[in-house]
């Protein structure tokens, strides 16, 4: 909580309350305890909420004897307006917000009279100013001054004139009873009455022996060790060890952390190794596979080892493997010059069929002519064509066949077969002579 300006009905009475999430409050550990605040609450038991008093430093209004009259107005210290009216309360010094142990003096007067305070008045008197505001209805508490009375210790007196035939110096005082110093004990030999290693303080009328930083006790009888530890009263990181030492503590951290005890840094470390992954392949080879994590990199370490591990799934049938053909091999030497073939070969091993795998599909070999084109070329006959008919029914005539010189392959050069391409015959009967 930050408050930039402070007004004066930001005071005491007033108070300012801080209530934490209900995911705070399951972690909080301890008994409950009731509001104070309005009687409703009392049945709301609640560790929640926590209050906070602004409260202004008090004005000294100096050092009086048990008897003393004193009379107090805060019109110097506050401006009030005619419809102003003032409390006045007499409270202790430690303030609770329930408004315990707090007692009302009188109120109305912009000032107030202690004709004879008793030594139970002595301690801290408020005034709290109520006015009308613009905001709300009514009066309300507009502002505050808090005053102390201190009691003087120094001295005793008798009846009511102050004079060094009625007052005398109190112990641990000096002077002529009117005017009265304190007595430093400290420089004055006592100190030795202190424990080796305590401290002399002195203070009004008296002094005390305090034992150093790290031990508790009177100083005079005995200064023990105060184990900070126990008391929880230690700096250590929550991730180290406290062990407490004469005077002091040391902190170490844990094992899995490094550094001063204060600061403790978590050391690099492997995570648990995830699940195997799950082998999806149901013949063939497959791995699987888990991996872990290093964690902490903000410590600046490295863990050893590798960070993923493989292995083999169980024993799986080998797969069906299907043939694909090598490439083809060089094309073979023309096996003529002029009218001959070659060839070229491919085999099915890459790879070969396997377990069950289907064969290469199509011929394991081409053939393609080859040689000069230039060359001329010897073909082949052709099958004879049937007979033509014999044109004649009587007599003699002539009928015909023929058959074509075929080249072995498309060339332009010009084909030559042995023989004729056509053949004749008579046909028909000769005509009978009558005698």
């Amino acid at each position: 909580m930050e408050l930039d300006n402070i007004s004066e009905d930001d005071f005491y009475p007033n108070m300012f309350w801080v209530e934490f999430e209900s995911e705070i409050f399951k972690q909080m550990e301890g008994a409950t305890e009731p509001y104070d605040d309005a009687p409703f609450e009392l049945l709301n038991p609640t560790r929640i909420r926590y209050y906070f008093i602004l409260d202004s430093p008090p004005i000294d209004i100096g050092e009086y004897l048990v008897g003393d009259k004193i009379q107090m107005y805060i019109t110097p210290y506050l401006a009030i307006s005619e419809t102003a009216f003032v409390r006045w309360f007499m409270e202790p010094s430690e303030l609770s917000r329930s408004g315990e142990n707090i007692t009302m003096l009188t109120e109305g007067a912009d000032g107030i009279l202690i004709n004879g305070i008793r030594d139970e008045e002595f301690g801290h008197i408020r005034a709290v100013v109520y006015d009308f505001t613009k905001e709300i209805p009514g009066k309300v508490a507009v502002g505050q001054r808090l005053f102390d009375i201190r009691k003087d210790i120094s001295k005793t007196c008798t009846g009511n004139i102050r004079s060094t035939h009625t007052c005398r110096c109190n112990d641990g005082f000096e002077g002529n009873g009117v005017h009265c110093l304190d007595v430093n004990e400290c420089t004055e030999g006592t100190s030795y009455i202190c424990l080796p290693g305590a401290t002399c303080v002195n203070t009004p009328g008296s002094y005390k022996c305090q034992c150093e930083k790290g031990y508790e006790g009177d100083g005079i009888y005995s200064c023990i060790d105060i184990d900070e530890c126990l008391l929880q009263h230690h700096s250590c990181s929550p991730n180290a060890f406290c062990v407490n030492t004469l005077g002091s503590f040391t902190c170490l951290c844990q094992t899995g952390h490094f550094g001063d005890g204060i600061h403790c840094i978590a050391s690099s470390t492997w995570t648990p190794w995830s699940p195997w992954s799950v082998c999806t392949a149901t013949c063939g080879v497959q791995n699987k596979m888990r991996i872990r994590a290093c964690t902490h990199p903000e410590s600046g370490m490295r863990c050893e080892g590798p960070s993923a591990e493989l292995m083999g799934c169980e024993v799986l049938t080998p797969c069906p493997v299907n043939g694909q053909w090598s490439e083809w091999s060089p094309w073979s030497p023309c096996t003529a010059s002029c009218a001959g073939i070659k060839r070229r070969v491919h085999i099915c091993d890459n790879p070969s069929p396997a377990g069950g795998g289907v064969p290469c599909s199509g011929p394991p070999e081409q053939v393609m002519p080859c040689g000069n084109a230039d060359c001329q070329v010897t073909g082949s006959w052709s099958a004879w064509t049937a007979w033509s008919p014999c044109p004649l029914s009587c007599g003699m005539a002539i009928m015909k066949r023929s058959r074509t010189c075929n080249a072995p392959v498309s060339t332009e050069s010009v084909t030559y077969c042995a023989g004729h391409s056509q053949q004749e015959r008579s046909c028909g009967f000769p005509v009978r002579t009558k005698f």
